[in-house]
């Protein structure tokens, strides 16, 4: 049985390492929920896909990967990762488990797709659009401190939605929420969806 924890891997662009680590905030927010996160910072590709293999030994079950993105791919401090290289290196480290991902705009219906054809990620979730600093912090601490309150053993699919519906609505932003489909692209939802259901 898989670690209901974080496990946070996170790259900026030198000028923003002193003041925007996100993740790093994600971190310390989980730690006054009395959770057992894992953060490490990286700057290269190797570096990176060295934490996923750390990320698969430890058996935690939610990767939160926070670094700059766009449509075709992921950056760290000094590369870039193509979607393909991307989903080539997290994929296989995510069977039953569920990757977050804060980023700009990589979490996309290709990006989805690519990474549950390289193993059995649960869902995949990340902002729809480009989305600042302080709105991502505020959006992700709110996330994690609503679900582990709810239930600090399991994320169900269900209540994630409503999570991140209401986290949306809080700071303005779209999420993306995706689920593997057999032999079919991700199923895909936007949040918040202005539903009673998932907003109130």
């Amino acid at each position: 049985m898989s670690k209901p924890e974080v496990f946070i891997i996170e790259s900026l662009k030198f000028d923003e390492e002193e003041d925007y680590r996100e993740g790093l905030m994600i971190y310390r927010s989980l730690r006054m929920s009395l959770k057992d996160p894992l953060y490490h910072y990286v700057r290269t590709v190797k570096e990176f896909a060295h934490f996923i293999d750390e990320f698969s030994k430890s058996d935690y079950r939610y990767l939160h990967v926070s670094c700059h993105g766009s449509k075709k791919g992921i950056s760290t401090t000094l590369e870039r990762m193509t979607i393909k290289e991307f989903a080539e290196i997290v994929g296989p480290a995510l069977d039953h488990k569920r990757l977050f991902l804060s980023t700009c705009l990589a979490s996309s219906q290709a990006m989805a797709d690519a990474v549950f054809a390289n193993g059995g990620c649960t869902s995949l979730t990340g902002p729809k659009g480009i989305i600042n600093f302080d709105d991502s912090v505020i959006l992700w601490t709110s996330f994690y401190h609503l679900m582990f309150k709810d239930n600090e053993r399991a994320m169900k699919g269900h209540n994630i939605k409503q999570t991140l519906a209401k986290c949306g609505l809080l700071v303005n932003e779209k999420m993306n929420f995706y689920t593997p489909r057999k032999g079919k692209s991700a199923a895909h939802t936007v949040l918040p969806v202005r539903s009673p259901a998932l907003v109130t």
